[in-house]
């Protein structure tokens, strides 16, 4: 690999090899300004994933007929209990035996099956535009976030999405429309990835806009601050939401096959870089990387969120495909057996 071609990658190197992940970050190529919305409706992705639900795993607030358990009373689905009736009440939900047992008004309350309301976290941080062999971490997770926002606005759901860099640059309100949906497709082409990864603390900013209980997504390769990230998911996972972590990587950052000498580049402070033979560092960098992997697994874990990897060297169809079957086995099972 040429030294010019090496210009990329790491001073994750820097971060990880001094034991600070918040500066694990990649160097790669420019990222890819000129993708359109044909690109992030790619039609091979969106079919392997059209057919497929993402159910919230907890209880969730909703108004709408849909796909999810919700804590709102309503008319149909499953009962729930008895309350008095009161003046107004819709007389067809009386429930007529009770009151010839009783001799008193009783209205059915139900548990309805209403619709959630994601909100999509996408980190665009300078690390994310590191992409070698392959297409850039951050076209991978664009091209994930407008899958996901298709999927949630085709299933009749309401989905929000964060622009998260060295702090909140964007917030789109959640929306089911059609439109809405452009408005997402328009906002992930405009958006460059640049500054510093603060995902925990853009997490804590944004929960005054999770005014009820549903389902949290954050796309990252999450090389930022652990004990940031933990307070952040902490204050998440707190208010009952339903939390998911892509970590996005791409294959030189799991393997770190380099060759030859060269200058790894901080993406996230360009003034910063390292010379470095890879050879001799790759034993360490691999223990690093796999401690700062096995931190956030064990994060996660205990936080009681669902973290699954992606590789930008992976089919991300088949890969989300495969994700959402399994989610959807576990929550339908977990449902069955509550």
């Amino acid at each position: 690999m040429s030294q010019s071609r090496a210009k990329s990658f790491l001073d994750s190197l820097r971060g990880k090899l001094t034991g600070s992940p918040s500066s694990v970050t990649p160097s790669a190529p420019a990222p890819s300004e000129t993708m359109t919305t044909q690109d992030l409706f790619d039609a091979k992705t969106l079919l392997e994933v059209n057919h497929l639900e993402l159910l919230a795993e907890t209880t969730v607030n909703g108004v709408l007929s849909g796909k999810h358990r919700s804590t709102h009373k309503g008319g149909c689905t499953d009962f729930a209990e008895h309350r008095p009736y009161s003046a107004g009440d819709d007389l067809r939900r009386l429930d007529w035996k009770l009151f010839a047992r009783n001799d008193r008004y009783y209205v059915k309350q139900y548990d309805d099956e209403t619709n959630l309301q994601a909100l999509i976290v996408l980190d665009v941080s300078g690390s994310m535009k590191f992409g070698l062999s392959t297409v850039t971490k951050f076209d991978y997770a664009r091209l994930l976030t407008a899958c996901l926002s298709r999927l949630f606005v085709r299933q009749r759901d309401s989905v929000a999405v964060a622009i998260a860099g060295g702090g909140l640059q964007t917030f789109l309100k959640p929306r089911q429309s059609p439109g809405h949906l452009q408005l997402i497709m328009e906002t992930l082409i405009a958006t460059p990835a640049h500054g510093a990864s603060r995902v925990g603390l853009i997490l804590n900013q944004l929960l005054p806009q999770l005014k009820r209980k549903g389902m949290v997504i954050i796309i990252s390769d999450f090389f930022t601050s652990l004990p940031e990230l933990k307070e952040g998911l902490t204050n998440v996972a707190a208010r009952g939401h339903d939390v998911l972590m892509f970590e996005i990587l791409a294959p030189e950052e799991i393997n770190f096959d380099f060759r030859y000498r060269a200058r790894f580049e901080d993406l996230e402070a360009p003034s910063r870089w390292l010379d470095v033979d890879p050879g001799a560092i790759r034993p360490i960098y691999l223990e690093r990387m796999q401690q700062h992997r096995d931190k956030l697994k064990e994060l996660a874990t205990d936080l009681g969120c669902d973290l699954g990897t992606l590789t930008t060297d992976s089919d991300l169809g088949d890969g989300l495909a495969y994700y959402l079957r399994k989610r959807a086995f576990q929550t339908k099972q977990k449902r069955r057996s509550g």
